[in-house]
């Protein structure tokens, strides 16, 4: 199997040579998510070029491999009738996310085209929010009503003659829809085929309500280590059912979110999107840290005097602040990842933060002898400076623990995203903080 830069570079090689026959022999030994992978790795007009050369009955698989700039630029590239095609063998829950991004006229037509029964299902889908459980719901699945015996199930089955995708368990319900259990499909085959399903049936699988976060669900699954699980309404009336994919998926959106929100990006963002575009959406974020500077510079700015009398103090400056600042950022990533995994919760809060503070004072006070020294050492300044560096990094190491333990909490208690919002303001604090507390001491200590 080739590696996925090998198939790029490769890919980009037959392009610029015009090798159609090289590029589709790349993309016949590919899988929709590599290709997905592939093109979101393209510049707008080359990517163009491959998708014209893809195979058609793998389009619907990789338009939901992708990014959703990517996607909605494609898709502007296909007519009507191309995307009533690739989308007629699509899971429900994958069309209903589809869907968004076309336009009402067409949209119309690929709900017509469906069965009745699937406009249903698909309506019920489209009903709940994308980042819930119902919308991450799959409606085809196998229910049936209790009171049957295994072996008019296991007839049943095989008059269907094909199971819909991920199928694992036979989900139970009455007559008025209502959840009542789950019978795993491998047991149908090892139990007395004479017995009533309700003898086998498995009441202790979770059914998640609709509503649920699609956050809390992924954590569920990885908690009770599933691969599917029953999805109903607020009456119990069974929907459809979420699998393992559709959890990774999550559980994949949710890094790339945090991991781009901390640089104010989106993980959603063409990145060969047209420079315009990025430079738009980056500006606000640049704006926001342009602000931030200019608070560190005005506090900078109120020691002008002794800066102006001993200027090694501006060489020593920013050892205080990067420290805080590393310091602040480790427990901050610790803090907002455990609040996401719901390992860190207010009820161990304060635990934490004792834990912190200890290992910052540790740390601050190890690193802080290191620095005292190398300012003596290195730069030839009097020991009573080499002291004050020392206990300005210890303070701004401790403060920033403290912060980064805090700050995740202050943003999630006015709904502001942690993972958006803690970064810039960690940054903000710890520079502030170790610049005042620095030349503050200098101040007291050396000024005449």
């Amino acid at each position: 199997m080739q590696q996925p830069d090998n198939n790029l570079g490769q890919l980009i090689q037959d392009l610029e040579s015009d090798q159609v026959a090289g590029i589709r022999k790349t993309l016949t030994s590919l899988n929709p998510p590599e290709i997905a992978r592939l093109l979101e790795s393209l510049t707008v007009g080359k990517r163009k070029i491959i998708w014209q050369l893809v195979d058609q009955d793998d389009e619907g698989e990789i338009l939901k491999e992708l990014v959703d700039d990517v996607r909605q630029n494609l898709i502007e590239e296909m007519d009507a009738s191309e995307l009533i095609a690739v989308t007629q063998d699509m899971e429900l829950d994958d069309l209903a996310d589809l869907l968004i991004d076309l336009p009402e006229a067409i949209t119309e037509q690929i709900i017509t085209a469906l069965d009745q029964q699937d406009q249903v299902r698909l309506e019920s889908v489209m009903s709940y929010e994308e980042n819930t459980a119902g919308g991450l719901t799959n409606p085809r699945i196998v229910s049936v009503r209790r009171g049957i015996t295994i072996e008019v199930l296991i007839r049943y089955l095989r008059k269907l003659r094909k199971l819909p995708e991920d199928t694992n368990y036979i989900y139970i319900i009455n007559k008025h829809n209502e959840y009542l259990g789950a019978v795993k499909l491998v047991d149908l085959f090892i139990e007395d085929k004479g017995k009533n399903i309700e003898d086998i049936m498995d009441e202790s699988v979770k059914a998640f309500a609709a509503k649920t976060d699609s956050h809390q669900v992924s954590l569920d699954f990885q908690n009770l280590d599933i691969t599917s699980a029953p999805v109903v309404d607020n009456q119990n009336k069974l929907l459809g059912q979420i699998t393992i994919d559709d959890v990774v998926d999550v559980i994949q959106d949710q890094v790339n979110s945090e991991i781009f929100n901390m640089a104010g990006l989106d993980d959603e963002d063409d990145i060969f999107a047209p420079v315009l575009v990025s430079s738009k959406r980056r500006a606000v974020w640049l704006g926001m840290n342009l602000i931030t500077a200019f608070i560190v510079a005005g506090a900078v700015g109120l020691f002008q005097e002794i800066l102006g009398q001993i200027v090694i103090l501006a060489v020593l400056m920013p050892i205080v602040a990067s420290m805080g600042g590393v310091a602040g950022n480790q427990t901050l990533i610790l803090v907002i990842r455990g609040i996401a995994t719901q390992k860190i919760q207010r009820s161990n809060a304060i635990k934490l933060l004792i834990k912190e503070g200890s290992v910052a004072l540790l740390n601050g006070f190890t690193w802080s002898i290191v620095v005292s020294v190398l300012a003596v050492v290195l730069f030839q300044t009097p020991w009573n400076i080499g002291f004050i560096v020392g206990a300005a990094m210890l303070l701004n190491i401790l403060a920033s623990a403290i912060a980064g333990v805090s700050i995740p909490f202050l943003l999630k208690r006015v709904g502001i995203d942690p993972a958006l919002a803690g970064g810039v303001m960690m940054t903000t604090l710890t520079d502030v903080l170790g610049f005042i507390t620095f030349l503050g001491l200098a101040t007291l200590f050396l000024l005449e």
